[in-house]
């Protein structure tokens, strides 16, 4: 379905900025001024006796009251802010282990460029042909946001490749931007040629065992790039897209979408894709049941999709809406044991990480790991 042939939803700037202020207006000025009336009821002309004061003051009241407003307010837009922040960003805290490896790496992606990142190892990683898991990081993200998946992965015996995409992370005002939505997936492909290089030279990747896992933007790149690569066995999609045209063009439900949504236009990202655009990043329309042709295009193929995608969401979700993960699991005709999903969470799947690493590996058991 084009963007002409659906009802078009998008941020209108001025609507937008006049209600925002008027709302802010009105919950930083009525409250105070509403303090005040029992203070200016007591004096002339009226000088009505309501007992309003403190120690003999009639003013201290509505002092202390302004005062406990403002600092309530302080908090609720510092609490409303943590929560967008973690939105965008899953697990901001950088997980560390003694008992891992670290080595630091620079795939080459041409024209001279690089996407730094980190191979992690456990004490069961096999020192020669381990099995490879690439985690993808979302948007505004990190590898280092994602340690904490890509340890346990090391802990199960793989060898965890994990990069920073080009505008994120160390490559952050060095090279790309963060909206190179459709380099951003294509470079997945060298990754894994690198991986394919070092299997070679050094033999201690297995580039004929590699899965990938991603997460909202390393989902897209998941469903897109590595699902067309038959060089990796099966993948994890977790809070992603399904539907670009739908997710960009769709109605915003809440006060944090918009707000989301206009922080995202404001870092330049395209909230009006073509058709052609959002077929690029809709698996859907892009990816599934297809494989690589002979230019590198995708072309129809037989797929065991039962094998190869795994999804999660959480139908509270604020950045990517559910709807995307109900798209893909009606065209994939998905089997229940193949996902999860949950009543809240949102983006960061709060409160349900237990259970989304429990799936995991309930995944890779089936999948011999």
């Amino acid at each position: 379905m084009s963007a002409g042939e659906i009802e078009v939803h998008k941020i209108e700037w001025s609507d937008f900025l006049v209600k925002f202020l008027s709302i802010l207006i009105l919950v930083i000025s009525v409250p105070h001024i509403l303090f005040w009336i029992p203070v200016w009821l007591q004096l002339p002309p009226l000088n009505l006796n309501l007992g309003w004061q403190l120690n003999g003051n009639p003013q201290l009241p509505s002092l202390m009251l302004n005062i406990f407003y403002f600092l309530l307010s302080i908090g609720f837009i510092g609490a409303k802010w943590i929560q967008i922040d973690l939105l965008l960003n899953r697990f901001p805290i950088e997980t560390i282990s003694d008992q891992i490896s670290f080595e630091y790496i620079k795939v080459p992606i041409g024209g001279g460029h690089f996407l730094p990142g980190d191979i992690i190892k456990g004490p069961l990683t096999l020192k020669e042909n381990a099995p490879v898991a690439i985690v993808c990081h979302g948007l505004g993200g990190e590898r280092t946001n994602f340690y904490n998946f890509g340890i346990p992965l090391s802990f199960m015996g793989f060898a965890c490749v994990m990069c920073d995409s080009r505008g994120h992370g160390e490559n952050q005002g060095v090279f790309g931007n963060k909206w190179d939505f459709l380099w951003i997936v294509k470079d997945f492909s060298r990754i894994v040629d690198f991986v394919e290089k070092r299997s070679e030279k050094v033999g201690d990747l297995d580039a004929d065992d590699m899965m990938c896992l991603g997460f909202s933007m390393g989902g897209i790149i998941a469903l897109n790039e590595a699902y067309l690569d038959e060089r990796v066995k099966f993948l994890i999609a977790v809070c992603t897209l399904g539907d670009a045209e739908f997710q960009t063009y769709r109605k915003m439900e809440t006060l944090s979408e918009k707000i989301i949504r206009a922080g995202f236009e404001i870092m330049g990202i395209n909230y009006r894709p073509t058709p052609l655009q959002a077929r690029f990043l809709s698996p859907f329309l892009n990816s599934f049941n297809r494989k690589k042709g002979f230019f590198g295009h995708p072309v129809y193929w037989e797929v065991d999709n039962d094998y190869r995608v795994m999804l999660a969401h959480c139908k509270d979700d604020e950045v990517l809406h559910y709807g995307n993960f109900e798209k893909n699991k009606k065209v994939l005709d998905m089997p229940p044991e193949n996902y999860i999903d949950f009543e809240k969470g949102n983006h960061a799947f709060a409160g349900m990480e237990t259970a989304l690493i429990g799936k995991f590996l309930l995944w890779f058991w089936q999948r011999g790991y």
